[in-house]
């Protein structure tokens, strides 16, 4: 747009002149100053219209400009979208039919593994129930073998039995008999031979009672002159120098460790449990197994691998246990364990 712009100001300023004036008397020169002033007005028109009409259509061609990227941008973004959604799509579907045909194909693996399987588990109940049927064929043939067996030995015993409490079954037959007789008997003569009788029968009763006493007195005389014997025995034994030898043999585990250090004696350690009762306060015992383990007949071997295996089943899972502050610790020692354990080839002695 066109602008005008006015500027007043005022200028000033003094001058300074040398004249000279003729000798009337004596001459000479002189200076005069005077001042001065100005009134200044300017004023300034610019004229735009031409810059402005440029500007304007610029800004017409800026605006379709404009535009026309807003539409290819949105054309872009609207052919990226659907060209996004279209590789999504293919991709999604790809996926899928990909995963079905695994999946289906996992099916018919397991559909004829389940099915053989099925056969098995069909010959295996076929095989169990003949197994179950012999089983109870065998269960019942054994049962009445020894059904009839036992049945045997209880009438034999039954037999036995009667056979040898045949007087006590008599001698009730004839009580009973002679009760009966007492008192249904009308005869005058039956109470005297009832009581001649009775007397007799009282004097056996009591002759028999006296003789199981009797027979029991002398079992107890005889288990108690056994018991004395065994107690002499035991006593002679023990009192005796060359009795004989009744001490036991206890048995304890030991962990023997020597390691080979730079002094020529290896150092040695026991690790035992706690002693049994025999070996519970005896102070020699550590020492006494250090002499064992010291003699040099001793031949030691290399443990067999079933010994090991029965070794590392106990030591790995006490080694995966251990448990420290710190993680990296944890597998550092486990590592460090194992890494030893390998390069240690374990010994014993043959029993």
């Amino acid at each position: 747009m066109s602008n005008t712009q006015y500027y007043s100001e005022t200028i000033s300023g003094v001058e300074y002149e040398n004249f000279d004036y003729p000798a009337s008397e004596n001459g000479g020169s002189q200076t005069v100053s005077f001042h001065w002033s100005e009134d200044v007005n300017i004023t300034i028109h610019v004229d735009t219209s031409s810059f402005d009409l440029s500007v304007s259509t610029i800004k017409h061609h800026i605006d379709g400009l404009t535009v026309a990227v807003i539409a290819t941008e949105s054309a872009q973004l609207e052919e990226k979208v659907r060209s996004a959604n279209a590789i999504g799509q293919s991709v999604t579907s790809g996926f899928f039919r990909l995963i079905g045909s695994e999946i289906t194909q996992q099916m018919v693996a397991l559909k004829s593994r389940v099915d053989s399987l099925f056969l098995k588990l069909n010959d295996m109940k076929s095989a169990c129930q003949r197994i179950q049927q012999n089983m109870q064929q065998d269960y019942h043939r054994i049962t009445d073998r020894y059904s009839s067996i036992f049945e045997e030995l209880d009438r034999e015993l039954a037999r036995r039995i009667a056979s040898l409490d045949e007087a006590a079954y008599g001698l009730a037959r004839e009580v009973s008999l002679e009760d009966r007789r007492s008192f249904d008997s009308t005869l005058s003569t039956v109470p005297t031979i009832f009581a001649e009788e009775n007397s007799q029968t009282q004097s056996v009763l009591l002759a028999s009672a006296l003789r199981s006493r009797m027979n029991g007195l002398l079992q107890c005389a005889m288990a108690y002159l056994a018991s004395e014997k065994r107690t002499s025995n035991a006593v002679s034994a023990m009192l005796e120098g060359g009795g004989r030898d009744d001490s036991a043999t206890v048995c304890l585990p030991v962990m023997y460790l020597a390691a080979k250090e730079s002094t020529p004696a290896p150092a040695e350690k026991i690790v035992t449990p706690p002693a049994p009762g025999p070996l519970t306060n005896d102070p020699e015992m550590k020492r006494k197994i250090l002499a064992q383990f010291r003699e040099r007949n001793l031949s030691w071997r290399p443990l067999s691998g079933e010994s090991k295996d029965q070794i590392e089943r106990f030591l790995f899972p006490l080694i995966d246990a251990i448990h420290t502050p710190s993680q990296d610790q944890d597998a550092r020692v486990r590592k460090m364990i194992l890494q030893l354990w390998k390069n240690h080839t374990p010994e014993a002695l043959p029993f």
